[in-house]
């Protein structure tokens, strides 16, 4: 394999004896075997990382394991960042720029994002239950950026990864368009090229959701949706490279257009402009037609929407809830669309939360901080958004002039409703698990944030919520690999009819992924604590009499 950098411990494929279950656990989460590195810097199998007990909302009791029972089971999929790299509105040579507007501009991996994401879903479907309680999982979740550029064919690229619809990812003529002039592996000289043939996807084997995430709503997830930059996602023309003079003027522009397309950048002497086919597939989406797109979805696996409703493709409101048993799920839009990375909801958004949090709670405290008391029947509510609190920083209005709410003003609300035991988010690029405890008392709730799919490692992550039937809840969560094997010609091909193995693809990425200079090395987590831990906390109310959701279908 060649040699790469050294130093960096990351979690891979795993076996754990099930606590709490007869059954042998399943095969591909991090809880028995890793992935280190080696002295040469090459990728070698380590240890496992076992379940990290948090303690900081509550206390663990002895015996916990012998009463327990499973309410829900999902796995969380992240930041596909599916990305059409020959797309002309790519800026890709920003990644030189030092400050924020060069996040995630190009991976030398990215040629290879749709067999990436198929070979993650592929692990998601081996590992069908839990390895705590042998609970079967009931769905899947994507925590949004799906998309990397907001373009048509991207998305239509991830809902058929998702329902195993045959996918191309050829865009604009046939063969490799982009700014690479080699392969960023040596061992695959033709990797570019070979990356853009067809193939057959697994498909997710289970009822899935969507979220919007800022590289769905807004090009290169920081430019809004304007005429002048379709045409340019449409047409022919792609810059390649810049001069100096032409880069330090861009990497500046943090506000405007895309950089690589304006007027100042392609009049440059030393700006690189070549010819590319273009293609109308490449089209940006608004976010009512982001939206419509999940419903031209296969059915088999649901639901039709993917979570999102007729009258959100109607009002442009990419916000919903469902119930697994006694559990809510509210899944909020986070995403802005008039531009920047960082993300925010806007005020109608927030009333509607404010909304469902008081239907599925029988008491909880008031915008004036008083304590009130309904006749509601109390609910488990989880969290779902693409950003985590902390990055809900954006203030620019949304594009009719509504106000955006922050963060922080989202946390306070959230711990006024005690049944709130969970957030989850994407879009750091980090995993991550923080305690969120009550300011004003006992309790609180967790957030757990999962990094990008596409980036090194190329994880997912199992999340199962317990009640230990003991006035405690515990939430586990565990993180997988994509199934892909040390040396990428070994892996086996799921779909051998396509005569094409996706997972030799993916496998290559992976050993890209590792060798890139501007890869972060805390994206696995600071410690195996935000990776593969038990999260404790009080249950908010009687769980006795709550039985757990049937599987399938939400109920």
């Amino acid at each position: 394999m060649g040699k790469l950098k050294a130093g960096l411990l990351v979690a891979l494929l795993a076996l754990f004896l099930a606590c709490g279950s007869d059954e042998e656990p399943p095969l591909g989460t991090t809880l028995e075997e890793t992935v280190a590195v080696d002295l040469e810097g090459n990728l070698v199998l380590g240890p496992g990382e076992e379940y990290t007990v948090r303690t900081e909302l509550a206390q663990a009791q002895a015996g916990r394991d012998r009463g327990r029972r499973s309410l829900v089971v999902f796995h969380q999929l992240t930041d596909f960042h599916i990305v059409d790299e020959e797309s002309p509105l790519r800026s890709e040579w920003l990644d030189a720029c030092p400050s924020t507007v060069s996040t995630g501009a190009f991976r030398p991996q990215e040629s290879l994002s749709l067999h990436v994401a198929d070979s993650l879903i592929g692990q998601a479907n081996s590992i069908d239950r839990s390895p705590v309680t042998g609970r079967d999982v009931d769905f899947a979740i994507h925590t949004g950026n799906a998309t990397d550029n907001a373009q048509f064919n991207e998305l239509r690229w991830f809902i058929d990864l998702m329902d195993g619809v045959p996918v191309s990812p050829e865009s604009g003529a046939v063969g490799y368009q982009g700014v690479q002039t080699g392969s960023p592996a040596q061992a695959y000289k033709s990797l570019l090229n070979d990356a853009q043939q067809a193939f057959i996807p697994e498909g997710i084997s289970y009822p899935w959701y969507a979220v919007a995430g800022n590289h769905d709503v807004a090009t290169q997830g920081r430019y809004p949706i304007s005429d002048d930059a379709n045409r340019i996602a449409t047409g022919a023309a792609k810059v390649i490279s810049v001069g100096p003079a032409a880069q330090e003027q861009a990497c500046a522009l943090q506000n405007a257009l895309p950089p690589g397309v304006t007027s100042e950048v392609t009049s440059d002497p030393q700006t690189v402009v070549r010819g590319v086919g273009s293609d109308g597939n490449r089209r940006l989406l608004s976010l009512r037609d982001w939206i419509g797109e999940h419903f031209a979805s296969e059915t088999s696996r649901g639901p039709l929407g993917h979570g999102f409703t007729e009258s959100g493709v109607e009002d442009g409101e990419a916000y919903y809830t469902f119930e697994r048993g006694n559990i809510a799920f509210i899944v909020l839009n986070s995403a802005v669309p008039t531009g920047f990375p960082s993300g925010s909801i806007d005020r109608p958004q927030y009333d509607w939360l404010e909304g469902e949090l008081a239907a599925r709670s029988s008491s909880y405290i008031d915008g004036a901080g008083q304590a009130v008391t309904t006749q509601n029947r109390d609910q488990l509510v989880v969290v779902v958004s693409h950003h985590p609190t902390g990055v809900m920083t954006n203030p620019f209005p949304s594009v009719d002039g509504t106000e955006r709410v922050l963060g922080a003003q989202v946390e306070t609300l959230l711990h006024r409703f005690p049944n709130v035991v969970l957030h989850v988010a994407g879009h750091t690029g980090r995993n991550s698990v923080s305690a969120k405890p009550n300011p004003s008392g006992s309790g609180g709730y967790w957030e757990v944030t999962t990094g990008s799919a596409l980036d090194y490692p190329l994880q997912g992550r199992l999340m199962e919520v317990v009640d230990n039937r003991d006035g405690t809840l515990s939430i586990f969560t565990t993180m997988y690999n994509a199934a892909v094997t040390l040396n990428p010609g070994d892996a086996n091909d799921p779909t051998p009819d396509d005569r094409l193995n996706q997972r030799v693809f993916a496998g290559v990425a992976r050993q890209v992924a590792y060798a890139d200079p501007h890869a972060d090395p805390a994206g696995i987590g600071l410690a195996v604590s935000d990776r593969n831990a038990e999260l404790l906390m009080p249950a908010p109310f009687d769980l006795s009499a709550v039985p757990p959701p049937t599987q399938g279908l939400p109920d």
